[in-house]
């Protein structure tokens, strides 16, 4: 739980069973919508509004994970189900018939789709969410351009991944893969593996963190364990931390892994991190980088920059507004900065179910989403998102859970085609590069689980932190 949510705690303990009664009843008879029905903050003008207003999706999901407020709100959003009037209006009254609106907008994107919430803009609102509170998150709306048709369409990649034999026949040496977060799923890593035709003398493979919380942690990294290399200049694999290896209690924090890791390619430099990539971040890993070469550079957080609400903080748990130029939070690398440094940021953290839901897309005109892997690519971002919901969060009975992988000298080919900017015209007439397998269940979790190569490993990187004045500096934790 990272927001303090007492305020609400408090309101709902004076008001909610009057609030609940009344909807039983089938009408709003009294005041109480700011904190029993709570919406995105800079919606309503009041002072009330603005000190219950919710911050972003991440502090929805902790009222949600609340045991307390995230039971009332299922009870009584239930309870408007059962209302038989569907008329907002006449059950709700002015402006808090809106207000409902924006609140089940909020609560149905932070959560499932199939969830209650959704249900009740079904049944009042023809299903349709609150256009102020989706321009609020930087999400189209409907009628918005980017939602037409002809817009779904040209975001769109459907591309079979049987390609890697030709792949791997272009580059005998061997080849470097990222893959997205793993989250205990041991048997499907190998199946992955093994689609890659994954040789352990001569391949490369980097991951993007979140070993932890879900499937069997510990055969997961028993199998990364076999393969793992401190050195980045010998094949094999290594390692990111992501934030269920620093919080929500990890089973294996693995400490001693960095945070950020950049790899020389031919053509681009690749930033792999967790979640995404924040501008201070970047401005002073390319300063350090400038002034000396090799293949691989590696980079830990300390917790002064990456803990809560620190300047860092998104690298390893994105929030609202990470992937937009356009957000208020704006902490994204200039498209000018990311083209000049011929960068491209590979990251995990952000399942394709909360970027996508159905036909619609929360960010903007300028990416590509592989259909069949389930990876995005922003071009404004020259970035890839390749977390394809291994974990299944959001999951139901249709909804897509696997892993998936992307080859870095297929990238560099491509990049060279746009004088080493990634170009969406060109990734569309491209030969494939991502690589994903369907989840598959756990087949073996009796395993060693001697950890010792993993959990002593002391590879060579360079610690982030804040000096006395608050500034970023660089130090050497190998020096």
């Amino acid at each position: 739980m990272k927001y303090d949510l007492s305020k609400f705690v408090l309101a709902h303990r004076s008001y909610y069973s009057t609030a609940l009664s009344e909807m039983k009843n089938g009408r709003k008879a009294s005041h109480w919508m700011w904190y029993i029905f709570p919406q995105l903050k800079g919606l309503g003008k009041s002072s009330t509004s603005s000190y219950y207003g919710i911050t972003d999706l991440e502090e929805a999901k902790d009222f949600l994970n609340d045991a307390y407020l995230g039971s009332n709100l299922l009870e009584i959003s239930s309870a408007l189900l059962e209302i038989e009037c569907n008329d907002a209006n006449k059950v709700m009254g002015k402006p808090d018939d809106l207000k409902l609106k924006s609140s089940m907008t909020l609560f149905a994107l932070a959560s499932s789709k199939e969830s209650v919430f959704q249900q009740v803009l079904d049944k009042y609102f023809g299903g349709k969410m609150d256009h102020r509170t989706l321009k609020l998150l930087g999400m189209p709306f409907e009628g918005h351009k980017e939602n037409s048709p002809k817009k779904y369409e040209e975001r769109i990649i459907q591309i079979p991944d049987d390609n890697i034999q030709s792949i791997r026949n272009r580059y005998p040496g061997g080849l470097h893969f990222v893959v997205g977060d793993t989250h205990g799923e041991s048997t499907t890593l190998r199946l992955l593996m093994d689609k890659i035709q994954f040789n352990p003398q001569i391949d490369h493979v980097y991951f993007l963190g979140d070993y932890n919380c879900g499937g069997n942690v510990y055969a997961l990294l028993h199998d990364i364990a076999k393969y793992y290399q401190e050195d980045y200049s010998i094949p094999g694999f290594h390692l990111i931390r992501g934030n269920h290896e620093r919080e929500l209690y990890p089973i294996f924090e693995l400490k001693n892994m960095p945070d950020i890791i950049v790899i020389r390619g031919t053509v681009m430099n690749y930033y792999l991190a967790h979640a995404g990539m924040v501008d201070k971040a970047f401005d002073l890993i390319n300063k350090d980088i400038e002034s000396t070469y090799k293949p691989v550079y590696a980079y830990a957080l300390d917790e002064t920059v990456a803990g809560y609400d620190a300047p860092l903080r998104q690298v390893v748990w994105s929030r609202n507004g990470l992937y937009s130029q356009r957000s208020h939070y704006h902490v994204w690398p200039s498209e000018k900065s990311l083209q000049a440094a011929n960068a491209c940021i590979i990251h995990g953290h952000t399942p394709f179910s909360q970027l996508k839901r159905g036909n619609f897309f929360s960010y903007g005109d300028r990416m590509l989403f592989w259909e069949n892997q389930k990876v995005w690519f922003a071009e404004d971002l020259q970035s890839f998102d390749i977390d394809s919901n291994v974990k299944g969060r959001f999951d139901t009975s249709d909804l897509y859970r696997g892993l998936s992988c992307v080859c870095l000298e297929m990238i560099d080919e491509i990049a060279a085609k746009g004088n080493g900017v990634l170009k969406r015209e060109v990734l569309r007439e491209s030969e494939n590069f991502v690589f994903s397998v369907p989840h598959t269940p756990i087949e073996n979790t009796n395993v060693d689980t001697d950890l010792s190569n993993l959990l002593q490993a002391k590879p060579a990187m360079k610690r982030i932190l804040l000096d006395n004045d608050g500034m970023l500096q660089l130090r050497d934790d190998h020096a």
